[in-house]
Formats: C-alpha cells, structure tokens, sequence
C-alpha cells in the first residue's frame, strides 16, 4: 500500500559535544514517494539523514523502519533492515582501482551467495536501468561526472531495495546532467516502487522530483508537506528558499 509508512521518526533529538544540531524531529516517509530533506546550510539536513540509516545514534527520540524500531534492534537485526535499504554518497563512493561491474558487484558479494554468472547478470541488469550498459568494463577515471552518479545509483539499487537514501545526488553536476538524473529517478521509482529520501538543494530538481519537503531551519522542523503547501504556508525562509518573495 502506498499510504504505509515505511519511516516514522518521533520526537528525535540529537547533538554533538554537548551541542544539540536537531531539535524534536518527527516525520513519516510513505511508501513509493520521494521525500526531500531541505534546509539552509549547516541545518541539520545531513545529520538527519545519517540518524535514519544508524551511521548515528540520537540522544533522544525513536526511529522506525518498516515498522520497527532500528534503535532498539540488536546488531543482526539491524543488517537485516540494511539490507533493505540503498544509499548513494555524495561524491559516489566508487573504487578507482575497480572497474565499473566490480565497483556495483561489492554489495552482492558481501551479502549474498549468488554464483558468479548470476552476479553479472544482475550488474548488466541494473546498468541497463540506468542507461549505462556499455560501461561494463570502464574504470571511474574514464566516466564523466553524470555517469560516475547512474553507476553508484546501480550500485545502489543492486539488492533492490525498498528505500533509497541520496545525499546531494546533483551536486556538481550541469544543468542538462542533473534533469536527465532526476528523470532516471523518477523512472526507477516508477519502474520499482522505490521509496526515496533525498537531501538536496537544487532548487529545480526538487520541483520535479519531491512528492513531499521537509524545511529544517537551525535543526528545527518548520514545515512539511507537499511543494505547493509549502507555497502557501507563508513561511519567509522557505519563500527566500524558493524565490517566492520577489515582489
């Protein structure tokens, strides 16, 4: 059902050093949307991300995925749950000295005993959803910056998994590289049923990509919803966000 939710975070707080950077954080993800994390920088947006896939633990609050509580899980448990899950770096995360199958064949060697033929089969798979089939034996030094972001993307959805988390996944990329990327995430989601959490910035990625924002401002939740509520809510950050103040 696309109405389930497939994250629930209730009352997160969380902090470094004695310092609080996210402050009573509640939020639903649905199944099968693109939920989009925004804020001004230094806002909390990555940090949030990296609480829901448990790179960090909370101070306070609870965290649940597919129903359970990761934060209450025991070591084995929580692997099960990852295993569920993709994530795609920032800057891509690819091994220079690994060929582009090598590079997507990493998850499913560690977490799976596949025979080899199945192994590449799965990897032309995932490179064909991606629109890199003739990379196959390329090395990340011989890939433009587009196709370093679709090959981490297979990468990521080598396991199929039912959530996947970007950070920045346009960043550093022109105008006409990062609309054929929002394009390819939105084929997936259709083609999959992928739910996805996305931090970003890009103003005009996330008008074509969000089914739902979350605006933090200095750790805070400020507003969430759907883009045009967003518009209407008269919120003055988010308008400077969005450039609906000009008049």
């Amino acid at each position: 059902m696309d109405n389930e939710n497939v994250i629930e975070i209730k009352n997160l707080t969380a902090g470094f050093d004695g310092r609080t950077v996210l402050y009573d954080i509640s939020l639903e993800v649905k199944r099968n949307e693109i939920f989009v994390i925004l804020g001004s920088s230094g806002g909390g947006k990555t940090t949030l991300l990296k609480h829901i896939i448990g790179l960090l633990r909370p101070e306070k609050g609870s965290i649940s995925i597919f129903g359970k509580n990761t934060l209450e899980m025991e070591v084995d448990e929580f692997e099960s749950i990852l295993k569920r899950i993709g994530m795609l770096f920032q800057g891509g995360a690819l091994l220079n000295s690994m060929e582009v199958w090598e590079n997507i064949a990493i998850p499913l060697e560690q977490h799976t005993d596949l025979e080899n033929e199945v192994i590449h089969r799965i990897i032309r798979q995932k490179l064909s959803l991606v629109n890199l089939r003739d990379a196959y034996y390329l090395l990340p030094s011989e890939l433009s910056g587009g196709m370093k972001k679709r090959v981490s993307l297979a990468r990521a959805i080598v396991m199929d998994p039912e959530i996947l988390f970007f950070d920045e996944p346009t960043a550093g990329l022109d105008p006409i590289t990062s609309a054929d990327l929002d394009k390819l995430i939105l084929d997936l989601k259709k083609k999959l049923g992928i739910t996805l959490v996305i931090v970003t910035h890009e103003l005009e990625s996330i008008k074509r990509i969000a089914d739902r924002i979350i605006y933090l401002q200095k750790g805070k939740n400020i507003f969430c919803g759907t883009i045009e509520e967003a518009k209407k809510a008269g919120i003055e950050e988010i308008d400077r966000f969005f450039g609906w103040n000009k008049d």
